[in-house]
């Protein structure tokens, strides 16, 4: 991060002369991901280009730059700053597993807020979420490749104590769309997104409320697409259709949240009008959500218990969109995110369109340090189970508890023991249910134990060296697996890591075929190095409930990053 107080250059085609108290800095990123691969990678089934055979590197690159201006008084509109970011993406031979319209090199961010006492204003590429994200959320995930941002113009003010209001609208990035028309993403004459969120926080209006360390919370949201309207024709049966499709597809929510003495209640319902789409196989149904959370945490304990139900509610910026670009929406998993690999071999992806009832609940406690079960340093133990099934088609709320209807389960227990000051044990056995034919499209149920030992022991403060055991049995897809790694970290720069990864068999798509890894970094001030050479299995990588398939692949990889 770079300061300097007094006057300065700043940006939009200007200088501006600042004050000798107010502050300018810098601040950004780079962050190189390389792969040298050693086998074909026009294999890759995402990206179906023939040239792809011909580039011994693949990567993805970024570089981030932020310029900030701080007042130090505020003037009599109650400007506080501005803050400036943009974003530069080298993607044009990006890394496996990446849809074909990812790659690309540009722009891909730049925008201006300007701060004030009340709120702010920001122009160019904004981000936003209204609620729990059911009609709208708009972010950034590059382990994805997903970058739905908008390009235009929010707005968020405080009018009045315990009020938020949000108005956002543009144009959604579908990776480089934004510069197709020639317009840099300006024209919102084929399409556009509009939306507004109110937010009341009751007890601030209340001292009774406050004396009693209670917080009320009402909101609401409405979000409009508008997309010029297209011939679709389809055949069927021998007759030729064509679709009345509308121009305009409205969303709406509304949420409530009360908070008091460890207690969280939570609840958000959603409607979304009909939206015929490629995804929905142009279905005219309208879309619904509904989530619900019963939450209660104190020290020591924390309790957490969720139901979510959503039918077609997926919400894209383009009815042809399919893939992860375009959704403006979206809906939490309600299923654990496991960090072990074997453990997160089978994990679940939202299912937008089909629709499903999702239930999830987590117990944490924590037995104090000189007890009998929590020893010299205290134990942790966390139980978790989450259950996920389909809709009934006579009849969408209802449940289908048919075989097929049953989609995803995971059941899950996690003991974490400080046994020493320098050793600490985690350990985990989990038992997964995976409808790989209605979570991707082929196969049928897949039912896995997990077991995993991870050890970590401090040498000296020097030293620090960390193992895993993984195990997963299972009698479907490829079988049995079994993981171990080693991670030998030095002087609190250099990391060595070693994995091994084998497919025991057992079942119809055994590979008997070896994985493994070896990785070398240094980490010094704001940078970090790392290289080492790799061959994976593939799957799919996952973050809240979306998801993106990565290829098997088998090369020397690299990567770089620096933050200032």
């Amino acid at each position: 991060m770079l300061k300097r107080q007094g006057f300065i250059l700043l940006l939009l085609g200007g200088s501006i002369v600042l004050a000798a108290q107010d502050t300018v800095y810098v601040s950004g990123g780079i962050q190189h991901d390389g792969l040298f691969p050693t086998t074909d990678v026009s294999v890759d089934r995402a990206r179906p280009r023939a040239d792809w055979a011909k580039i011994d590197h693949l990567s993805n690159n970024y570089l981030d730059l932020s310029v900030h201006w701080l007042k130090r008084d505020s003037n009599k509109l109650g400007f506080n700053g501005l803050h400036v970011d943009t974003r530069l993406e080298l993607n044009q031979w990006p890394l496996l597993g990446y849809e074909t319209e990812f790659a690309g090199h540009g722009i891909g961010r730049l925008g201006v807020t300007a701060d004030f006492d009340w709120g702010h204003i920001a122009v160019g590429d904004v981000y936003g979420q209204f609620g729990s994200g059911l009609i709208l959320n708009l972010y950034e995930n590059r382990d994805l490749g997903v970058d739905n941002s908008l390009r235009g113009s929010k707005i968020f003010v405080m009018p009045y104590k315990g009020i938020q209001l949000t108005a956002i609208g543009g144009k959604q990035r579908r990776y480089w769309n934004c510069y197709a028309d020639g317009a840099w993403g300006w024209n919102y004459g084929r399409e556009a997104i509009m939306g507004g969120d109110i937010e009341l926080n009751i007890h601030e209006w209340s001292p009774v409320l406050q004396e009693k360390a209670v917080e009320i919370t009402f909101g609401g949201s409405y979000v409009s697409k508008y997309e010029a309207a297209d011939t679709i024709l389809t055949v069927n049966n021998g007759q030729l259709y064509m679709y009345n499709v509308p121009r305009f597809v409205g969303a709406g929510a509304v949420r409530a949240e009360v908070q008091s003495h460890g207690w969280d209640m939570m609840v958000e319902y959603a409607y979304k009008a009909n939206d015929p789409t490629t995804e929905n196989s142009f279905s005219y149904r309208p879309g619904q959500a509904l989530l619900a959370s019963l939450s209660y945490s104190r020290k020591g304990l924390a309790v957490i218990g969720q139901v979510k139900y959503s039918d077609n509610m997926s919400f894209r910026s383009a009815r042809q969109q399919i893939g992860l670009a375009g959704r403006i929406n979206l809906l939490p998993t309600f299923a654990p995110q496991h960090s072990y690999t074997l453990a997160a071999l089978y994990p679940y992806a939202t299912q937008y369109v089909k629709g499903e009832w999702a239930f999830q609940a987590e117990v944490r406690y924590t037995w104090k340090r000189k007890t009998r079960m929590g020893g010299r340093y205290g134990t942790t133990l966390k139980f978790s189970v989450a259950h996920i099934r389909g809709l009934r088609e006579d009849n969408r709320w209802a449940v289908d508890m048919t075989k097929s209807g049953h989609y995803y389960s995971d059941f899950n227990i996690e003991l974490n023991k400080k046994i020493t000051k320098r050793w600490t044990l985690n350990a985990m056995l989990m038992h997964v249910s995976y409808n790989t034919d209605a979570i991707e499209g082929h196969g049928d149920m897949v039912r896995a134990a997990v077991a995993v030992l991870d050890n970590k022991v401090g040498i000296n403060d020097n030293v620090v060296l960390r193992n895993e055991l993984q195990y997963l049995y299972t009698r479907q897809d490829a079988g049995q697996w079994v993981l171990a790694l080693l991670e030998l970290n030095l002087y609190r720069h250099w990391a060595v890591t070693g994995l091994w990864e084998y497919n025991i068999g057992g079942a119809a798509q055994e590979t008997k075929d070896h994985y493994y890894t070896a990785e070398a970094s240094y980490t010094h001030g704001a940078h970090r190095v790392a290289a080492g050479y790799t061959k994976t299995s593939g799957g799919y990588n996952c973050s809240g409930g979306v998801c993106r398939y990565e290829p098997m692949q088998e090369g020397v990889k690299i990567s770089y990053e620096y933050t200032w």
